[in-house]
């Protein structure tokens, strides 16, 4: 058996998700699918938006999106 791997766009890994589901030759590993859930999604946002709040308020101090974007 063969092992393939594969880089999908996000917006497109559903779509390609599903499609491969239906084969009944191709074996998932669902590892290699995690996903967050809406609840995740909801949980980050709420904890941006307290982080957000304190920076403004200045009660945590903020950094320069050069040096974020440099660590990606």
């Amino acid at each position: 058996m063969a092992k393939l791997t594969l880089e999908i766009e996000d917006k497109k890994l559903k779509f390609f998700k599903d499609l491969i589901n239906n084969l009944s030759f191709v074996k998932i590993d669902q590892t290699e699918f995690a996903e967050d859930s809406d609840e995740d999604v909801r949980e980050n946002l709420r904890a941006a938006a307290v982080e957000l709040k304190e920076v403004l308020e200045g009660k945590k101090k903020s950094r320069p999106a050069r040096e974020f974007l440099n660590e990606l």
